[in-house]
């Protein structure tokens, strides 16, 4: 096998593995879309008292927010090899999210105080959800040592753009309860 034929065979791997990671990335958000889409539904279809969101969550939403367009700046920054920009963009992203799950589990104990927590969908939609923002923050920090290591730059970013996908879901679900709410 020639050199030529064996760079080429290593590009169509390494396009095989980006894509493989794509897909599973999908994959992972369309079964995490229908945990959240059953709740939706059990919490339309009951007949318990109204829906309690906790007031600590609407700063949370903000905070979220806030987390999901520095995550997008960070991957213009990426983009365009602004590394050290990039690596400031994701770290304040992520401080956003580790804020907004500490709100998260505050949000938790103004439900028990409630005594309603137990007939409040939203208890168990924001444990359901504080678990996959836990996964999201470890994704984000391996993606945060990966920009600073410089391992994540302009030619090699879709492990980066896998993660931050992820976390932009978790906030929109995230936003669609509290809406509902």
């Amino acid at each position: 096998m020639s050199d030529k034929e064996i760079v080429q065979e290593r590009l169509q791997e390494k396009q095989r593995m980006i894509n493989a990671g794509r897909y599973m990335t999908k994959l992972f958000i369309v079964a995490s879309s229908l945990i959240f889409i059953t709740l939706l539904i059990v919490w339309v279809l009951q007949s318990l008292p109204e829906l309690v969101v906790p007031q600590i969550y609407e700063v949370g939403t903000w905070f979220i927010l806030v987390s999901s367009a520095l995550l997008v700046l960070g991957q213009l920054k990426i983009r365009e090899d602004e590394i050290e920009k990039a690596f400031r963009f994701t770290g304040l992203g992520l401080f956003f999210g580790l804020l907004f799950s500490v709100l998260q589990v505050i949000g938790w104990q103004e439900m028990i105080d409630s005594n309603l927590f137990f007939r409040n969908i939203l208890f168990p939609f924001s444990l359901i959800h504080f678990i996959h923002i836990a996964v999201g923050l470890v994704l984000l920090i391996s993606v945060f040592r990966k920009i600073r290591e410089y391992r994540v730059h302009s030619k090699s970013r879709q492990y980066a753009y896998n993660v931050f996908m992820f976390w932009h879901f978790l906030g929109g679900i995230w936003l669609i309860f509290i809406f509902l709410g």
